[in-house]
């Protein structure tokens, strides 16, 4: 049916306003008290008293009927205000008339402008509910940017981080194969790519600390941790986006996918395998040596890794087999990703072993401060606080690093004595302090990185505010920043091991092969042979290896920009 022209349309009937109706009414029921009717007009005139005064009729009537002065002056001003009151009051109902009038006609235009604007995001399909929790669990957080169910945004940020962490984990990984392939000038800019977003990362881990743990349940957040939250949302697809446009270029320089890099790219890694293959056997056998040396805690932070890098390199084993032979008959797509999951495997694999050899080493460095940490922290607080550790090791096998520990503790939380000297540049305390913190902090992040598909975002902001505590306690020489930064090391440890405890309960046991990759965060997950590998580049290009199941949600934070 054709739209009417404006001249044809029917105009609306316009209905008087309610407060104009009202006006009306009072005029009509007050008209005797200030528009005399007709009959009135033969009533009395105002005559001339005695005095010569000119008395009104009304006044005379009054007078008459023996109505006092007084009460005759106050009838003779309500009759004059009178008027003036109905006729005030008649003004302002029809003046709220007239702007209530004028403001319902204008909010039906904004209304119906604002109508048609969001007609086409009717059929948007609606936020996800948040389940579980009560009215204030669900609180939405309302800002520009949409309106988000808060335990939805916390979701979001955690996630975005820890996708932004292990890109930049990914991205070293392999930026470290290309750089044994090409040499450094070669991958420099790759390298200042991945420092950046390194140090983005960082800064966004510290962020997320400075703003404090979640609000208790049923207690809402206040908008400054909206705001930081959707700070983290932004920060870390600024960190995506910059490591995704490195990918194409990055893909170009190793020439996996066309089947010219692939040769090269295997005897890099045959190498660093057969490499690492001889150096478990080693770590094994110097594990043993130091389990019998010291106390079974020494070794605790350590115990398994050896048996993980052995599955580890039965992955890289299988992998690496597969790839050659997938290039071999002529399919360099699948044998560069055969290829990038066998270099995950043997970056994990030198990580985990690593981590026994340097802790045999710090081990033997603690055993070798603990005398002169002691002596320090007597001439700081006395024999006493120290006389059951001192007792302790004393006994015989005891725990280096524990011990160091708790000797820094104790000197940097007792009172000191009266003559204590203010610590200097020999203080052995302080040293002993950043070699305990090193330690708790590399534990740390050796079973982080062998567990990332497992690891979410508490233990990273801990991990990650341990190491910038470090940093700063070496650069202003503060042993209590070193004993806080262990603390929040162990604490990184614990949180990360809830973590892959509840992983496990929820998945099974995932041991080695496909599983235990899909853990490690070596293969992505997603299916039955578990996902694509990661690789150098952001949340929309690090799974761009792909497999046989869908590929992975490009947006970890799930907000459109």
């Amino acid at each position: 049916m054709p739209t009417p022209s404006p001249s044809t349309r029917t105009r609306p009937h316009r209905h008087t306003p309610l407060p104009a109706r009202a006006a009306a009414l009072l005029l009509l029921l007050t008209a005797p008290a200030w528009s005399p009717p007709a009959a009135a007009a033969t009533a009395p005139v105002a005559v001339a008293a005695a005095d010569g005064r000119v008395e009104p009729a009304d006044d005379r009537a009054r007078r008459s009927a023996g109505i006092p002065a007084e009460a005759r002056a106050a009838a003779s001003v309500a009759d004059v205000a009178l008027p003036v009151v109905i006729g005030g009051a008649v003004g302002v109902l029809a003046g709220y008339g007239y702007v209530r009038r004028t403001r319902r006609s204008r909010t039906r235009t904004l209304r119906t402008g604002a109508e048609s604007a969001a007609a086409p995001a009717a059929s948007a399909p609606p936020e996800p509910a948040v389940q579980g929790g009560g009215a204030l669990t669900r609180l939405r957080a309302r800002t520009g940017r949409g309106d988000v169910p808060v335990l939805e945004l916390e979701a979001r940020a955690g996630a975005a981080l820890v996708a932004a962490d292990d890109c930049v984990h990914t991205s070293r990984e392999e930026l470290g194969f290309a750089e044994a392939r090409f040499g450094a000038a070669a991958v420099q800019g790759f390298a200042r790519a991945v420092r950046g977003a390194e140090t983005e990362v960082a800064a966004v881990f510290a962020l997320l600390h400075d703003a404090g743990e979640p609000p208790a349940e049923g207690t809402p957040p206040g908008p400054g941790r909206i705001a930081v939250l959707h700070d983290v949302l932004d920060r870390c697809r600024a960190v995506g986006r910059r490591l995704d446009a490195e990918a194409e270029e990055f893909d170009r320089l190793r020439a996996l996918e066309d089947g010219t890099g692939v040769p090269e790219a295997l005897t890099v890694a045959e190498q660093r395998f057969r490499a690492l293959t001889g150096r478990v056997g080693a770590s094994e056998a110097n594990l043993a040596a130091i389990g019998a040396r010291y106390a079974p805690s020494a070794v605790m932070t350590v115990s398994g890794q050896v048996e993980l890098a052995k599955e580890r390199l039965v992955f890289a084993t299988s992998r690496l087999n597969r790839s050659r032979q997938t290039g071999d008959l002529g399919d360099p797509v699948a044998a560069a990703l055969h290829l990038r999951a066998a270099e995950g495997a043997i970056s994990q694999v030198a990580a985990l072993v690593n981590g026994v050899d340097r802790l045999s080493a710090e081990l033997a460095e603690a055993d070798e401060a603990i005398p002169q940490a002691f002596e320090a922290a007597f001439a700081r607080v006395g024999k006493e606080p120290l006389a059951a550790l001192r007792a302790e090791v004393d006994k015989g096998a005891c725990d280096p690093l524990d011990v160091l520990r708790r000797v820094v503790r104790t000197a940097t939380t007792a009172v000191p004595l009266p003559e204590a000297e203010p610590p200097g540049e020999d203080d052995a305390l302080f040293p002993a302090a950043v070699l305990v913190a090193r330690c708790s902090a590399a534990a740390a992040e050796d079973y982080v990185g062998a567990h990332r598909g497992a690891v979410g975002v508490r233990a990273r902001v801990r991990l990650a505010e341990a190491h910038r505590l470090l940093g700063r306690a070496v650069q202003e020489r503060a042993p209590e920043d070193a004993r806080d930064a262990d603390g929040l090391a162990r604490q990184a440890r614990r949180l990360a091991e809830e973590d892959v405890r509840a992983y496990r309960d929820a998945y099974g046991p995932r041991g080695g092969g496909v599983g235990g990759a899909v853990l490690g965060g070596v293969l992505l997950g997603g299916g039955a042979d578990g996902g694509p590998p990661g690789s150098f580049g952001g949340p929309a290009t690090r799974g761009r290896r792909g497999s046989t199941t869908a590929p992975r949600e490009t947006d970890p934070g799930g907000i459109t920009p």
